[in-house]
């Protein structure tokens, strides 16, 4: 059931107001020359271990041109199988479902795309990182790849394009996970959205010894150690990064709008899945997203936080196949 279109207006304005506090806070600025000078890492530790984990995940490697970027995705897993679009999230890449990939495998044929912009895609300074953009690539995507329709599940902004995808190209999508999703304000401010109203950013770390903070809202406290390995390995590339995460934020922040306007237009099966423990974006989301989808279900995780894919990987991948069986005609 939709909720009163008061409270629903009081979401959006919530989130207007928020990227209005956004463009008047220091975030909003970013170096120009710094962007236009920036390029990829080629040796880092964690570049070395990407290899492995693809191979971990039974991944393979390819790569595609979408609208003037060199898009790099993993494809794999059950080729006769319908097809899976994996999101990954903000300042992340596709080896955030490298664990979770090989509990899909056999059931899915699995698509994992780094997202224009992150990962092993290519970063373009000045082209358009919104939201909307990012939906239509991943559109022209599925069509060039000839695999649609899809059940895509997002993490976090992936989440967020996910819900515009199905909103917008409803003939390419046949289900969607929202996991952790942006796009619809809670009713709590989280840790993250309060770092940002301070005019800092936890998830575009500067400095090494931030890189940690990442990790430690990102997933719950019993996976600390997993956290200190990831930020240790990741360190040094995120940081890197930075320049770029922070001017693509500010294309999510200023977009975000626009998912909580389209998500009365998905008609595609919906379930929103989320971790009870989520320090990035407060679980009280998941019933405001449930109340502007039509069809839509909430499964929320104990003990769990914002990457259920990476602390749960057997049972989300439990969750995602049982919802997929229970909203379509295919067998997995």
């Amino acid at each position: 059931m939709n909720a009163p279109l008061s409270a629903q207006a009081d979401a959006g304005a919530m989130l207007d107001q928020m990227h209005q506090q956004f463009l008047a806070g220091p975030l909003a600025r970013y170096d120009a020359a710094a962007l236009q000078a920036w390029r990829p890492l080629r040796h880092s530790l964690w570049r070395r271990l990407q290899p492995l984990m693809s191979l971990q995940a039974g991944m393979r490697s390819a790569s595609v041109r979408i609208d003037d970027h060199q898009l790099s995705y993993w494809q794999g897993g059950n080729l006769s199988g319908p097809t899976l679009l994996l999101l990954h999230g903000f300042g992340a890449s596709r080896e955030n479902w490298a664990f979770i990939a090989p509990h899909l495998a056999s059931q899915f044929r699995l698509l994992v795309p780094d997202l224009p912009g992150f990962g092993g895609s290519e970063f373009r300074f000045g082209a358009d990182y919104a939201l909307g953009a990012q939906v239509d690539r991943l559109a022209a995507l599925i069509q060039t790849l000839n695999c649609g329709p899809v059940f895509v599940a997002g993490s976090s902004m992936g989440g967020a394009i996910a819900a515009q995808l199905a909103a917008r190209h409803p003939d390419c999508v046949s289900a969607v996970c929202l996991m952790n999703a942006a796009g619809a304000p809670g009713r709590r401010m989280s840790v993250l959205e309060s770092g940002v109203a301070a005019g800092r950013n936890y998830l575009a770390p500067q400095r090494r010894g931030d890189a940690a903070m990442v990790f430690q809202i990102c997933l719950h406290r019993r996976h600390r150690l997993l956290g200190m390995g990831l930020s240790w390995v990741m360190a040094g590339e995120m940081c890197h990064r930075h320049p770029v995460n922070h001017y693509l934020f500010g294309h999510l922040v200023a977009s975000l709008q626009d998912t909580w306007q389209r998500l009365v237009d998905i008609q595609a099966p919906t379930f929103v899945l989320w971790g009870d423990s989520d320090r990035v974006l407060d679980p009280s989301c998941s019933d405001v997203f449930a109340e502007r989808i039509a069809d839509c279900q909430v499964m929320v995780m104990p003990g769990v936080g914002h990457l259920p894919m990476l602390e749960e990987p057997a049972e989300t991948a439990r969750l995602l196949r049982d919802f997929w069986i229970s909203k379509t005609e295919y067998s997995v």
